[in-house]
């Protein structure tokens, strides 16, 4: 009686097969939980949504201040003034960033945050977003051990029923900035400049309506200076509470590129004269 096996050759054929099934395959499965990262950072941005939208009904509709202060930190911040409302701190978090330098008041690992109010196209203190207008400087000093006084600014909310096209409003996106977090094109150099925007370039952003999804960022330089932003022109459009907003600094904030152009001119000069990195 004859014992039956498999053949060298067979079973190389075999190896082989299972070595292109493994090429073909892992690229999917590592698809697939990209995906699946992504879909928990939009369902986060429509979860931080829903905070807000409760937020603004207990404060006459108006959107939440933001305070840019060293020694305020988180407690100045939209993840401090909705942690009430979210009951959820994870929530703030965008799962592939991973990059710690942030306040430890609260989260004692510094981990930095993964989105941010919209606070407008090019500049944060410009009034083109969700916010007015950024106030003048103004003094804190610290408490304790640590007199020192620094200087900060205040972002006051808009109402909520004061944008014409709720749909087409960004409210929160994903941000690369850090320690303030925002959505300014200008700022998102906190990961690396020259370095493709997070998430390879999917966003998740929520809008004043409600609603989430993905918008499609990519890493440009515009007159030489380095900025993330959408790469449809319609995206960026979102940022302008208005398209006839007016980028307007503060007294006491200098001049900044287009300080006195409309947020739609504005966006569209950056599109036609960005270039790729």
């Amino acid at each position: 009686m004859r014992t039956k096996a498999f053949t060298l050759i067979e079973l190389l054929v075999v190896i082989a097969i299972i070595a292109i099934l493994a090429a073909i395959l892992f690229p999917v499965f590592a698809q697939a939980k990209a995906a699946a990262k992504h879909t928990t950072n939009v369902s986060s941005t429509k979860q931080i949504n829903t905070a807000t939208q409760i937020y603004v009904s207990d404060y006459d509709d108006m959107f939440l201040c933001e305070f840019n202060h060293d020694s305020l930190n988180d407690y100045g911040e939209w993840q401090y003034f909705l942690q009430p409302y979210m009951k959820n701190r994870e929530i703030v978090y965008d799962v592939n960033r991973t990059r710690t330098g942030g306040d430890t008041y609260i989260d004692k690992t510094g981990r930095m945050i993964g989105f941010a109010p919209n606070f407008g196209v090019w500049h944060y203190r410009g009034g083109t977003g969700m916010f007015e207008v950024a106030t003048t400087s103004f003094q804190i000093c610290r408490v304790g051990g640590n007199p020192e006084c620094d200087s900060g600014r205040m972002w006051k909310g808009r109402g909520m029923t004061s944008f014409e096209a709720p749909a087409d409003m960004t409210m929160f996106v994903t941000t690369a900035d850090s320690p303030m977090y925002t959505n300014s094109f200008y700022y998102q150099t906190e990961d690396g400049e020259n370095k493709e925007p997070r998430n390879g370039g999917r966003w998740a952003a929520t809008y004043v309506d409600g609603h989430a999804k993905t918008v499609f960022f990519g890493a440009y330089t515009v007159l030489g200076t380095y900025i993330q932003m959408p790469k449809n022109v319609k995206d960026a459009n979102k940022n302008c509470r208005s398209l006839d907003a007016v980028q307007t600094q503060p007294s006491d904030g200098g001049t900044q590129f287009g300080d006195g152009q409309t947020c739609g001119d504005l966006n569209a000069f950056l599109v036609a004269n960005r270039i790729a990195k």
